[in-house]
Formats: C-alpha cells, structure tokens, sequence
C-alpha cells in the first residue's frame, strides 16, 4: 500500500511539473518593431523592418504608394520574429510625402509604423534593377508624307525579366515617347520634341509601342524613340540596336507637298492599264476581342504590278483601300457590310501595307471582317486569308466583341 501511495504522489509531482512548464511557454500576446519610422529617397525602393509578435497579426497601409509583404503572419504562441518589406514607388509629385503602416494584433490595433518619402534627387537615383539593354526602329508607315498627314512609326525594346518574362496587355513600367528633331544630333540632347506613345503589343520576347508625329510643315525631319523603366534612365533606339550616333542611327523622313509626293510615280503613265492581282488579311491585330465600344483594328496588303513593286515607300492617291464588317458570313461585295476608309501605311516587300479601324461597336457578338481595294474608280477587289477572297480557300477572318 505505501508503495502504490508513493507511485501516486511521484505521478502527481510529475504531472506538476509538466503542467507549469506548459504554462511557461505560452507567451502573453504581444507585438513589438525594431523601428517606429522609414525613410525613403524619392524613388522606388524598400526597406525592412522586424515585426516580432506572439500570435496572429496584420499589417494596412495608409497609402496606395506603401505595400508591405508580408501583411499578416499566423500566431504560435511563443515569439517569432518575421522581416516585412515595405516598398514605395517613385514620388512624382514634387513634393514629400508621408503615411503609415497600423499593424493590429488578433484584428486589434496596437503599433503604428511612420512612413516618408522625400523629392527625387538625381543623386540618389537607384540603379536599375531591369536595365534597357536594346531597342530598335522596327517599322515607318512612309518615309514621305504630305503636309497635314501624320508620320507613323514604331519601335521595340528589350529588358530582360520583363519583356521576356511575362505576357503583358499594358508594358508595366517602361513607357516610350516619340521624338523628332530638324538635326541629326544625339537624341538625349536638346533640340527634339517628344510625344508619348502607347504600348501597342508584346512581340515575343520585346514590347512594341507605336507613335505618332503629327502638324509638320515642309522639311526634313529626324526621328527616334526613348524608352524607360520606371524613374530609370532613357535610352535611345538606334536602327538595329540602341542609339551610338555611328552603327546605330536616328531615322529620317520627309514633308512634301503632294506634287512632289506623285512624282514618285511618273513613270505609270495610264492607271486604267493597272490590275489588282492579289490582296490578302495581315497577321496582326490591335486587340481581339475588343470591349463593347471599342473599335477593332487590323491591317492588309496588296499588290498591283507596276505600282507597289517600284518601292517608292509612299502612298499612291489613285489607290483606294477600305475595312469592312458584318455579322453575317456573306460575299462582301454584296448588302450587310459596312465599309470605312483606311489610310496607306508602308511598303511591305513588293506590296502596299494599309491599315484600318472600325468605328465604334457596340452591340457584343461575333463579326466577320476584309479589307477591299481599287484603282480610281474601278471594281474593287477584296482581301482574303490567302490572297484574293474566294469565298471558300480564301475567306474573311473574325473579331469578337465581348462586354
């Protein structure tokens, strides 16, 4: 009996001490930081502070410039300490700037942590973290246009970890501006005029934006592109490569008026002699499928012996080129199509590239679309997928309209 006594009294005392030392490692609900204020330079960057806490806890920004990651942690009880980055984008505003990041406990607020940016200083630019490494003259519409018209022109560039990496409907960070200039001198001197340009689409492993120039008079005129990432530097495209005033040039085009533009042609001396033998739809779109109330826009070439095969690179006015749509898969020189004007837009090869848009589409649905052309006024030939539409190799092609 004394010995089932003490094996009693042993299992209570062991008991004790487990219990007391379960209590000892549950901490009390806490949370503390190492700092209670950031100071940031005035462009994009971030800085870490330690967030040690007991149990679950959040973290909100005051500010749509502020993010933190992370922004909330499990609890376990004991202390644990988590590195949070809080991040400011560039401060554009020419002014500083402050918020905070409130940091609650169980959805209870105990600690708030001052955020503030100053003005951007050239000084202290970071460097780039996805530097512009390449970018190119990739495509004119004319090299030659008329005063009132509008010179058209495009480029690429290339980033590496951006243009590369994802599929983007917007260019993120890196914006572009078109410039045109009456020297030839270095792009990031003065002396050019620059107008932004929209991302217009992600061509494989670059982006490719398109701008235009427009309210020229007569003269000669050198253009180029500038792109950024970000607050980062601008850098200067070159015809196959970034700008070096050597191998890599500015490009040039011209403002004449439309007597001079037609001489380019002098050499075709009767336009009714002239047949159009083969037209077919391009490859690229703008977008597909457009909103409701958007236009939809694309582009075709064609090819007429004697006259897109003499490489002139300009626009020809006895040539007539339009887009059509209709919500029915009908011959396209019949009723039900609706048809706009569409504007020359280069020399591709032997043949004249134009492109079009539709107006503004409102109702959402399925419609089928070509382009059709003619010299003066003479019957109009249309595009197909495979040259001239036949209606049964050779067809429309189709653009949705969604809502």
């Amino acid at each position: 009996m004394k010995h089932i006594y003490c094996i009693f009294i042993s299992l209570c005392m062991t008991l004790f001490i487990w219990s007391c030392k379960d209590s000892e490692e549950i901490a009390p609900a806490s949370l503390t930081i190492n700092k209670n204020e950031l100071s940031f330079t005035g462009y994009r960057s971030t800085l870490a502070v330690k967030v040690d806490a007991t149990r679950r806890w959040s973290a909100v920004a005051s500010e749509y410039w502020i993010t933190i990651s992370p922004d909330n942690y499990p609890g376990i009880n004991e202390s644990f300490i988590a590195n949070v980055a809080v991040t400011v984008s560039d401060n554009a505003t020419g002014q500083p700037r402050e918020g905070h990041v409130t940091f609650f406990l169980q959805d209870e607020e105990v600690i708030t942590l001052t955020v503030k940016q100053s003005i951007q200083d050239e000084g202290e630019r970071p460097d780039e973290e996805f530097p512009i490494t390449w970018a190119n003259l990739q495509w004119a519409a004319s090299y030659l246009i008329k005063p009132g018209e509008y010179f058209e022109a495009g480029s690429k560039v290339f980033a590496d970890g951006i243009t590369n990496a994802v599929d983007s409907e917007t260019g993120e960070d890196i914006t572009c501006d078109i410039g045109y200039s009456l020297a030839d001198t270095d792009p990031s001197g003065e002396g050019w005029t620059w107008i932004s340009c929209p991302f217009n689409a992600d061509w494989g492993n670059d982006f490719y934006y398109q701008g235009r120039i427009e309210n020229l008079p007569a003269g000669t005129y050198f253009y180029n592109f500038r792109f950024r990432n970000g607050s980062g530097p601008y850098k200067y495209a070159g015809t196959d490569g970034l700008w070096d005033g050597e191998v890599n040039i500015n490009g040039k085009f011209e403002v004449k008026e439309e007597e001079e533009e037609q001489e380019e042609y002098a050499s075709i001396e009767d336009y009714s002699q002239l047949s159009i033998s083969w037209a077919i739809l391009g490859d690229w779109t703008a977008k597909n499928p457009i909103l409701q109330g958007e236009q939809f826009e694309t582009g075709a070439q064609v090819f007429i012996e004697g006259l897109t095969d003499l490489g002139t690179g300009t626009a020809n006015k006895h040539v007539t080129c339009e887009i059509g749509y209709s919500t029915t898969n009908s011959d396209p020189s019949g009723a039900g199509w609706t048809w706009h004007s569409c504007h020359w837009n280069g020399q591709w090869g032997n043949n004249h590239y134009y492109q079009g848009k539709t107006p503004e589409i409102s109702t959402p649905g399925t419609y089928y679309y070509t382009f059709r052309f003619r010299i003066d006024e003479g019957t109009y030939a249309y595009a197909g997928t495979d040259g001239l539409w036949n209606g049964t190799s050779s067809t429309y092609k189709t653009f949705q309209v969604t809502m």
